[in-house]
């Protein structure tokens, strides 16, 4: 596949069916016919590379990055069909998000009852910056640690509001975002590229600030060289900046589908960064690094591997 392959026309037509109707009727449907049907569609999606990205790009490039990706993690002979599963996985991400926000977090079977209990550990007032990567569907996971009252804030982008992106994508979103920021206790969403006042006012109160952290460093900007998948990558910093300066503790997590509506979530002890954060970071891109190849297929940020620059 060519790297720069246009879409072709009823990919590009497909997306306001898809994301105005289909996703979210897949999200009402009995998990006998939904689960299906999402496998189904990331399928589709990955032989004709209809990753949203691409599709707001309006070329086809993700699966190409993403086959680059899962080659550094995987036997050539698995790459293949690692990268279906991969679209697969974000099918079902996205059907399991409008779940989410149509159903609520009930209508999950979610096991996080030793991750809740170690969270529960916390100094009161003390904030904790939580990082996690683009692993299966990391809102159920973002959603099953507030269960217990812990106020979550966690950072999104506003790169989906980039006007290149279809209407009903950036609609998706933000019912994403919404269905997700009423299981917070009282916490919000906030975008990284405008609200990180926010998100220290936040920590300094005591809250929890989680961060999508599995993100390369701009190749000449600021970043943390630390081991990752098998290599010294130069990570961003944004996570680790936010807990070294807030005072806050910091921590990994992972959440894990096990077939259907069952879902798992890992965390990793809380650590204080304050008196070696490089050692700190590495040990929870460490515990990200473990989740990530229980089944390297399922981390959907795997398009990101080969844009990290080298140490």
């Amino acid at each position: 596949m060519s790297a720069a392959a246009a879409l072709s026309p009823w990919s590009l037509r497909a997306q306001a069916p898809e994301y105005g109707w289909l996703v979210p009727a897949m999200a009402r449907l009995p998990d006998a016919l939904a689960y299906p049907m999402a496998r189904w569609r990331g399928a589709i999606n990955a032989r004709h590379d209809r990753d949203w990205v691409s599709l707001s790009l309006g070329h086809r490039h993700v699966a190409a990055m993403v086959e680059q990706g899962l080659a550094q993690l995987l036997p050539p002979e698995q790459v293949a069909d690692a990268v279906v599963e991969r679209f697969e996985t974000v099918a079902r991400e996205e059907m399991e998000a409008r779940a989410l926000q149509l159903r609520g977090l009930s209508h999950f079977d979610i096991e996080a009852a030793q991750a809740l209990d170690t969270l529960a550990t916390r100094p009161p007032g003390r904030g904790l910056v939580l990082v996690t990567p683009h692993l299966e569907t990391f809102v159920l996971g973002i959603a099953a640690l507030a269960s217990r009252g812990t106020r979550v804030h966690p950072v999104m982008s506003i790169v989906s509001e980039d006007p290149r992106v279809h209407p009903a994508i950036r609609a998706h979103f933000r019912l994403k975002y919404s269905g997700l920021e009423r299981h917070l206790q009282g916490g919000k969403l906030a975008d990284a590229e405008t609200s990180m006042r926010y998100f220290y006012r936040m920590l300094a109160q005591g809250d929890v600030v989680v961060v999508l952290a599995d993100a390369p460093a701009p190749p000449d900007g600021p970043g943390v060289c630390l081991p990752f998948l098998g290599a010294q990558r130069k990570v961003a910093q944004g996570a680790l900046r936010l807990a070294t300066q807030s005072g806050s503790l910091l921590a990994a997590f992972a959440c894990h589908a096990h077939g259907g509506r069952r879902h798992s979530v890992a965390l990793s002890p809380l650590w204080d960064p304050q008196d070696d954060a490089q050692a700190t970071y590495a040990r929870a891109f460490a515990f990200m690094e473990q989740h990530i190849r229980v089944n390297p297929a399922r981390w959907w940020g795997s398009h990101l591997l080969p844009l990290y620059p080298a140490c």
